[in-house]
This record gives C-alpha cells, structure tokens and sequence, in this order.
C-alpha cells in the first residue's frame, strides 16, 4: 500500500457531514476523519469553519450540541486550528471570484502550506488555486490515502 501523508485542510462541508449523522456523506466524512485522527496525516481547520458548522448544524434534528464540543475539542487539540488573519481576508479581497468565504478558505489552506483542500463544495472544486494544493473530494482523498 502506497502512503500518501499530505497536509489537509477541511472544509466546513465535511466537518458538518461529519457532525451530522443523516447528512448524505456523513459515512465519507466519518472515514476522512478516522484516517486522519489515526495516522500521520496532519489536518488543517479554520476557527471560522468550526463556528459556521455550528450554525449550520443547528438546522439538523440529528445535530448533538454535545458532540459538536466534543469533537471541536478534539479537532483544537489534534489538528492545526488557527483564525483567518488579516493577511488572509486582503488575499481573498484581491481574488475577483465573488465568493469571498471560499477566497478566504483558499488563502488559509495555501497560507497553512496545505497539500490538499478537502470539500464538497461543487463551486470550490471546480476553482483554480495556488499550486501545489490540489482540491479534492473526500471521495477523492480517501482513494489516493488507501491506493
């Protein structure tokens, strides 16, 4: 089995599939994190990621308020969690995509030195960023890891 040990960031998308059992990849995201909480892959969050998974998994009936902390504890204590800065928020202002969050998300990874940005979003998959990132599926990500 090949290795492949990138530095990953994660998108609010999948940490919410991860949070919320009945989302549609909640099982993908449940495998991306069990392979990068057990092995030497090291992973990236934004703090702003975490708070809108929060928000956003208010509005699931199956979202535990009690695993979200739990979870966010572990992730600020396993992972590299760190705030989008100033220098991140001018980088995104500068891109002339419209979608700022994502502008800002990229800048993060790419300031984080991620290998891997790691989403669901069709839109951010589909957007040029810096090289050498690569945006993935978890799909995606899971194939290269285990190939």
């Amino acid at each position: 089995m090949r290795v492949f040990s990138p530095k990953v960031f994660i998108d609010t998308n999948v940490l919410v599939d991860y949070l919320v059992p009945s989302a549609e990849r909640h099982e993908q995201a449940v495998d991306v994190f069990s392979l990068i909480l057990s092995s030497s892959i090291e992973a990236a969050f934004s703090t702003q990621s975490i708070l809108d998974a929060a928000y956003i998994g208010r509005r699931y009936p199956d979202f535990s308020q009690k695993a979200f902390r739990e979870i966010s504890r572990t992730l600020l204590d396993r992972t590299n969690t760190d705030g989008i800065d100033t220098f991140n928020l001018r980088v995104a202002l500068k891109d002339e995509h419209p979608d700022l969050k994502d502008n800002a998300q990229i800048a993060f990874a790419y300031d984080q030195c991620c290998d891997v940005l790691l989403t669901n979003d069709r839109k951010l998959l589909s957007r040029d960023v810096p090289s050498p990132m690569k945006v993935m599926t978890p799909e995606e990500f899971l194939s290269h890891c285990l190939a």
